[in-house]
């Protein structure tokens, strides 16, 4: 719940600092930064705690060590000259009467003071950040930081059904959001993707075959991950959704389909679909630490039934489902939580009280706080990122210069006040709706790293820059997040990946580049110079992945709402959503056709580039066409097993992984 704060006096204390903050790079901006106009000169860092320091914060300390190490700072042992000294007081006291506050009064001997665990890790944060833009100089300002969360939950949501992500890069996401001090990890575990894939991510003795085969975590993975979340103040939360959006369950218990709807739906008038998922529930909650349970329960869509009885007994049925599932969460010692939506539902049953309410797609927040809901801001209008889609997506310009999270949509007279109740926080969403393939999940980590600062700001309740540009300036010096790799791309230098002479391909089907990577991500550019030997017919591959494919000649047909057309040229394919034998028969791939036409006999000099979301070919000098589409190289072959494979001789091909300057 949000923090029973004085906001009016946080906010005038924002207006008095604001040109402090500027003054100071963190993010979060720091509620009070109070400087005293000197600066503190070091060449070394000594790291020192109380004696009586629990055995939990001396391991935070020893990480931090390693962190700073990492940032690459000098560490000593002991005190010396131009060393800066460290003490943390890790006897916990009370700071501004806040949840979650500390205290640093920087200086040569900087002491570092928390109320809890969870404000000790903010701590170690901000002086993280400070230390890894002044690790070059050795160079701090003097003076006190005083802060605290003004939003109790600061909540980052991912899509593990639809596109899996290890346990290695789940705990980078884990530490990219400690860095920002967000405090909770919401994981989607369940799900189905457009053209017939579903996922269920966690192991099942109950029953084993509901499992993925493509990636899940063991029930030891799942405790591994939230010590570690824990260790660094994030809650993860689970989610198993249902009734909708449940092929998994259906495609192994096809008796509990819904013979209304599709497959993706649980019949919720048969009583065996209610013993089933208390089977499910009473296998999975056990196993999490979070106060909270997510039962899901979004986009259960009716509106195709035409017989209105039948509408209205589902409707209702749906509603009393949320609040059967709610005693059974509440049976196992959680929280509830569901997706909004129910409101649209014919029927009289009300939703239980004490259910938290994800607010996504109705935006009656007021309505509801006053009806005594505890409610989280998860509006689709702001907070929706689906990657490589052409829907949803964040304005992090808005974000940052207008939003807070009070905001539920343009309906003013709807949205919070300061001083309303039952806020609980707010969330960002990473909606993987092009999965399995699709972005892969470094694209993914680029793509969202800048909202998930702008958001963080936010989300903790301060605002330290008057535009986003001036935000995004600063921020860029922020990014160098330590002990993590998922950003690693953002720091590769330019280097050749791929070059190779004088490849005859003429009766092959494909030859292996023996290359580390097997696709190449944006920035990137291939320099090719090939002569062709035989006619197309009308489908040939120069290189090929699992997740893309260069065409010297492709002829593609385009559907658009009702009318059709088609290209031919020069091509390069992406896999989108549920895998097929070859990218281009994915179910939904993206496909770029350059009508550009190589000729038998004569020598041509082929350039393409990709950048983040453009694509871009070049034919003999001259510039033949640029779309706005992300897309990846394959380096994996030279030709394709499945396909027809360019009639020809590649005299040269070179290909380059460009340096990126900055995610933001």
């Amino acid at each position: 719940m949000k923090k029973l704060i004085a906001t009016i006096l946080i906010f005038f204390i924002s207006l008095t600092c604001a040109l402090a903050q500027n003054s100071i790079n963190i993010i979060p901006a720091p509620q009070e930064w109070n400087p005293i106009g000197s600066e503190i000169h070091f060449r070394a860092v000594n790291v020192n705690s109380n004696p009586t320091t629990a055995p939990k914060e001396r391991l935070l300390l020893e990480r931090f060590k390693l962190e700073l190490i990492d940032l690459g700072v000098t560490l000593v042992d002991a005190p010396g000259d131009s060393v800066l000294n460290l003490e943390f007081d890790t006897e916990y006291s009370d700071i501004n009467a806040q949840e979650d506050a500390y205290q640093i009064e920087l200086d040569m001997n900087t002491t570092i003071k928390a109320d809890s665990y969870n404000g000790m890790v903010h701590a170690t944060r901000t002086l993280l950040q400070l230390f890894s833009q002044a690790n070059n100089s050795g160079e701090l300002s003097a003076g006190t930081i005083i802060d605290f969360p003004t939003y109790e939950k600061r909540m980052l949501m991912i899509d593990v059904a639809r596109k899996f992500f290890t346990i290695s890069e789940l705990k980078d996401f884990i530490r990219i959001m400690a860095w920002v001090k967000m405090n909770e990890l919401h994981l989607h575990l369940s799900d189905n993707s457009w053209g017939g894939y579903s996922a269920y991510r966690l192991e099942s003795k109950k029953y084993p075959e509901l499992t993925a085969k493509d990636g899940y975590y063991s029930w030891e993975e799942i405790e591994e991950l939230q010590n570690f979340a824990a260790s660094y103040g994030i809650t993860i939360t689970p989610e198993i959704d249902s009734p909708g959006h449940s092929l998994a369950f259906t495609n192994i218990r096809p008796d509990l389909k819904s013979p209304w709807l599709s497959p993706n739906y649980l019949d919720i008038t048969n009583e065996d679909t209610y013993e089933f998922m208390e089977e499910i529930l009473a296998e999975v909650i056990p196993h999490f630490n979070a106060p909270d349970f997510h039962l899901g329960t979004d986009e259960y869509r009716i509106n195709s039934i035409k017989d209105d009885s039948l509408k209205l007994k589902i409707g209702d049925t749906f509603l009393k489902y949320i609040n059967h599932f709610n005693r059974v969460v509440k049976k196992h010692g959680k929280n509830a939580r569901i997706w909004s939506g129910f409101e649209n539902m014919p029927g009289r049953t009300k939703i239980d009280n004490d259910v938290i309410i994800d607010m996504w797609e109705t935006s009656a927040a007021k309505d509801k706080s006053k009806e005594g809901y505890s409610l989280i801001n998860s509006s689709h209008y702001f907070s929706y990122i689906v990657p490589g889609a052409p829907y949803y997506g964040v304005n992090n310009k808005f974000i940052y210069e207008e939003w807070t999270p009070l905001i539920f949509s343009n309906q003013e007279e709807q949205n919070l006040s300061h001083g309303d109740q039952n806020l609980l926080g707010s969330k960002l969403h990473i909606w993987n709706d092009f999965g399995p393939t699709g972005y892969n999940i470094s694209e993914i980590a680029r793509l969202v790293l800048p909202s998930i600062f702008v958001f963080s700001e936010k989300m903790w309740g301060t605002k330290g820059y008057d535009s986003v540009e001036e935000f995004n300036s600063k921020a860029s010096a922020l990014i160098k997040i330590p002990n993590t790799t998922i950003l690693s791309r953002s720091f590769t230098n330019e280097n050749t990946i791929l070059s190779k002479n004088k490849i005859n391909l003429s009766g092959s089907s494909k030859i292996e580049t023996g290359t580390a990577l097997k696709n190449v991500e944006y920035p990137w550019s291939v320099e090719i110079v090939l002569k062709r030997t035989a006619s197309s017919p009308g489908k040939e591959v120069l290189l090929s992945s699992q997740l893309a494919t260069v065409y010297t000649d492709l002829e593609y047909t385009f559907k658009e709402n009702d009318t059709s057309y088609s290209k031919r040229g020069v091509a390069i394919v992406r896999a989108n959503q549920t895998e097929g034998d070859t990218p281009l028969t994915s179910h939904n791939p993206d496909v770029i056709i350059f009508e550009h036409n190589i000729p038998i006999g004569k020598t041509t000099h082929l350039r393409i580039v990709g950048e983040k979301g453009k694509t871009t070919l070049y034919a003999d000098g001259k510039i033949i066409g640029s779309k706005n589409i992300q897309t990846l190289f394959p380096v994996e072959f030279i030709g394709s097993q499945l396909e027809p494979v360019f009639q020809g001789i590649i005299q040269n091909i070179k290909v380059k992984q460009l340096e990126e300057k900055s995610p933001f």
